[in-house]
């Protein structure tokens, strides 16, 4: 499953990136809206990891491209914050394709999420990786 993460953490979007990985995921990543806009011009994620606290750009405007951009009509988007900043956005995106996790999350969550709350059966069934012992993600704000 391709996986863009754009996380101003480098830390967790490393170790983001890696958990994904190693579970067979083709997962990149952006450290700002600005290079996750960059990357979305020739990469099309069917999973799109948004930090709500993105500098250069921010969320919105990545959210302002997914909607202009035909080809990444079908991406699901998940949006980290500590509280849920879909109301930010509503009536921007198709509410199917927008999920939330709070800060501060495990791995196992995200994977959890993208089993449970994914509105798209054929990304349910794809993803089939077993939640890890990992330990708790924290943005370092």
């Amino acid at each position: 499953m391709r996986i863009l993460i754009t996380e101003g953490d480098k830390r967790l979007r490393e170790q983001l990136q890696a958990f994904l990985l190693q579970h067979g995921h083709d997962a990149r990543t952006a450290a700002d809206g600005l290079e996750c806009v960059d990357i979305l011009r020739n990469f099309v994620p069917e999973i799109l990891i948004l930090d709500c606290d993105l500098l250069w750009g921010g969320y919105q405007g990545v959210i302002a491209l997914v909607k202009e951009t035909p080809k990444l009509s079908r991406s699901q988007i998940v949006l980290i914050s500590e509280e849920d900043p879909r109301h930010d956005i509503s009536g921007t995106l198709d509410s199917m394709r927008l999920d939330w996790l709070r800060e501060p999350f495990h791995q196992s969550d995200l994977i959890t999420l993208m089993k449970t709350n994914n509105r798209s059966p054929r990304l349910a069934r794809q993803i089939q990786t077993e939640p890890s012992s990992g330990s708790q993600l924290r943005g370092v704000r």
